[in-house]
């Protein structure tokens, strides 16, 4: 579908004021000579922009320039990290359980440790230096001592933030974005959240109430976990943390199998862990010697659909990707992108090169005939922007090396098969990164997946307030494999999505929902847990606040429009990047676990006949017929979700590992293509 080109004026330089100059490299050939854009006036910035008049400029101003570096800012922004903590009712918190949840996160923040303790409470900090590689260091202290923060995130509105503390006559101890929250907690108290605007967990201690204070972004990016024990109240950055550390009995709590068994995530607060609980997105909890006192939820603020033209939609979306993109590019540490070829991530690495000049990006794909494979899209994007890429191909031979890998990282079970890919790939990006920026969030916040469209259809006109539309999961149909009636009889609604529906159109609700438990309970999950496994912060600058709430609010014509879904991301695209086809169909990312599974579908009957999790959970009879006989696909989906769930009670549960004959690794993957 060819577009019309945006007028000029519709064009914005490629760097928002709130963005940090980038400047070249002090002492380069090209530092002192801008391009004809910046010296004709028309360019605030060194950095090409997309209405740049100058016929010689290339990917970047100065085409015979080295590459441009953004501008760091002094101090540090907060460093990915593994926070964890205790409140007790009585007593103090011993030296050797803080000592255990600190090195089972130590994977989280392998470059320090940190630890506040006072009375019946303590923070613990596991730091991975992204920014301010010689600073930073937490628990940070408020000036007069009394209150601690320890932080996972980044504060993206900092800045601005620090201006308003010094403007209340506080010094700030530090440069960090870190601590900028306390000081909005100690004025604000438990409205401090809706100041902020960034990915992030925290817990702030006030020594002098013997108060602890925890908080999730409203996203839920950042993940955060509580358990709740007659001794009191533990958190950590990761619910495997509080089992494996002593704190609670590794125990599974069956209210999740029909979530799990049939979203192939628990949705909700809930984990497979008994006693073991996520704070929600957007959440903030006061706990006072061991006992929540408060809670409290500020979300996402969505808005029903607003009347917007195309080209307005196309100006300001440029304007907030710029912004978006460019905030999540702080580091001083090298920096990376996933690199599908697909719209979302196209988006994302066409900004970062226009942003940052030298760019690195990872692509993975399959060598199948049932699944689509984009490494060539990826690389042809690649060469188009000169970014230093290199592409991996996924076996057969990796899934089932990896897939106890996947079931160990993933303490907080989620079943989905893209886990395996993500996590070779981060393995390959770990050797070179400590920074990857991936393109999430925008099928949710643009509307990308192909069943949003039965917004239109007449069958859902009984929708109403607040109900899902997918309303049988992967369990239906398979009621005599399962002893547990909820699974196979579980609907997905009706259900209160967190932020409320009133006021949106059918479409809205249906993004609603995504946002309320998909994305957060799935795919935030499988960001961190993948990148943090080796080392990595994942960035994801499309679920920017500021991006996302103007996303959603967008006339549903801007997002589908006849067969075309994410039109305003394909038609951005379509002006930056044609020869990606923006208009072709969306292919997704699709693992080919039926044939996988079918390989070895006598291996797996005979693994799970007899595992001593599944004994209250399935019936063996019916189970060995159905693996009997060829799998279909509803089937082999299923059977995915169970053979995770056994492999995951074999490690956190059990603490053994699964049979060598079932999981036997294999050193035959393909190799590394270049680009």
């Amino acid at each position: 579908m060819p577009r019309p080109a945006p007028s000029r004026s519709s064009r914005i330089c490629c760097l928002p004021p709130q963005v940090p100059l980038p400047t070249l490299t002090i002492g380069s050939p090209g530092a002192n000579r801008p391009c004809g854009c910046l010296r004709a006036g028309l360019c605030p910035s060194p950095l090409r922009c997309s209405g740049c008049p100058d016929p010689r400029r290339s990917r970047r101003c100065g085409f015979s320039d080295p590459p441009l570096a953004l501008a760091q800012p002094p101090g540090g922004w907060t460093e990915v990290c593994g926070i964890a903590g205790v409140s007790l009712r009585s007593g103090k918190p011993a030296d050797e359980f803080l000592g255990r949840l600190s090195r089972l996160l130590a994977h989280r923040g392998p470059d320090g440790e940190g630890v506040h303790r006072h009375r019946g409470s303590a923070l613990v900090h596991r730091r991975l230096s992204i920014l301010d590689l010689e600073g930073g260091a937490q628990p940070i202290p408020s000036e007069d001592g009394l209150s601690h923060i320890i932080a996972n995130g980044e504060i993206y509105n900092y800045r601005r933030l620090q201006g308003e503390i010094r403007g209340w006559g506080v010094k700030l101890r530090t440069d960090s974005d870190s601590e900028v929250p306390l000081h909005f907690w100690r004025r604000f108290g438990m409205k401090f959240t809706r100041h902020l605007e960034g990915m992030y967990a925290l817990a702030i201690q006030d020594d002098e109430s013997e108060e602890l204070i925890l908080a999730r972004d409203p996203v839920g990016i950042k993940p955060l976990y509580i358990a709740e024990t007659g001794q009191g109240l533990a958190f950590a950055s990761e619910a495997g943390a509080l089992v494996k550390s002593g704190w609670i009995e590794a125990e599974v709590e069956t209210d999740a199998w029909p979530s799990y068994f049939n979203k192939q995530y628990v949705e909700g607060p809930l984990t497979l862990f008994r006693g073991v609980r996520r704070v929600e997105p957007g959440e903030v909890l006061r706990i006072r010697r061991g006992e929540i006192v408060e809670r409290r939820c500020y979300p996402l603020e969505l808005s029903s659909a607003t009347r917007m033209g195309e080209e307005e939609a196309l100006a300001a979306f440029d304007r907030l990707v710029s912004d978006a993109v460019g905030s999540h590019l702080q580091s001083d540490v090298p920096y990376g992108a996933f690199l599908s070829g697909g719209i979302d991530s196209t988006c994302v690495v066409t900004r970062m090169a226009e942003l940052a000049g030298e760019v690195r990006t990872y692509s993975i794909g399959f060598s199948s005939d049932t699944v689509s494979d984009e490494r060539g899209q990826a690389l042809r994007l690649a060469r188009a922007l000169n970014t230093s890429h290199q592409a991996v191909e996924f076996s057969e031979a990796d899934f089932w090396e990896l897939l106890p890998e996947m079931c160990r990282v993933m303490d907080d079970l989620v079943a989905d098969y893209a886990i395996l890919p993500t996590l070779k790939l981060a393995a390959l990006a770990g050797e070179q990164v400590k920074v990857i920026l991936s393109g999430e969030g925008g099928d949710e916040g643009f509307a990308g997946y192909p069943y949003y469209s039965l917004h239109e259809q007449g069958f859902l006109s009984r929708l109403r307030h607040g109900e899902w539309f997918r309303s049988t999961g992967n369990a239906h149909g398979f009621g005599s494999l399962f002893r547990d009636a909820r699974i196979p009889d579980w609907r997905d609604g009706p259900r209160q999505a967190r932020f409320g529906t009133r006021g949106l159109t059918r479409l809205q609700r249906f993004q609603a929902r995504d946002l309320s438990d998909w994305l957060p309970d799935d795919l935030m999950l499988k960001v961190d847990r993948c990148l943090m496994a080796h080392g990595i912060e994942g960035r994801v600058p499309l679920l920017d606040r500021r991006l996302l709430e103007f996303a959603f609010a967008l006339p549903d014509d801007l997002k589908i429009r006849g067969d075309q879904h994410k039109y305003l991301l394909r038609r951005w695209v379509a002006d930056h990047q044609p020869q990606q086809e923006p208009w072709a169909p969306k292919k997704g990312f699709t693992v080919p676990i039926r044939p996988w599974l079918e390989s070895r579908r006598v291996e797996i009957r005979d693994y799970l006949g007899g595992h001593p999790g599944l004994e209250d959970l399935l019936v063996p009879d019916a189970v060995n017929s159905w693996l009997d006989t060829p799998l279909d696909p509803r089937g082999a989906k299923l059977l995915f979700n169970i053979l995770c769930y056994a492999v995951w009670h074999d490690l956190h549960v059990e603490r053994t590992s699964p049979p060598e004959a079932l999981l036997r690794p294999s050193r035959n993957a393909a190799g590394m293509e270049g680009g």
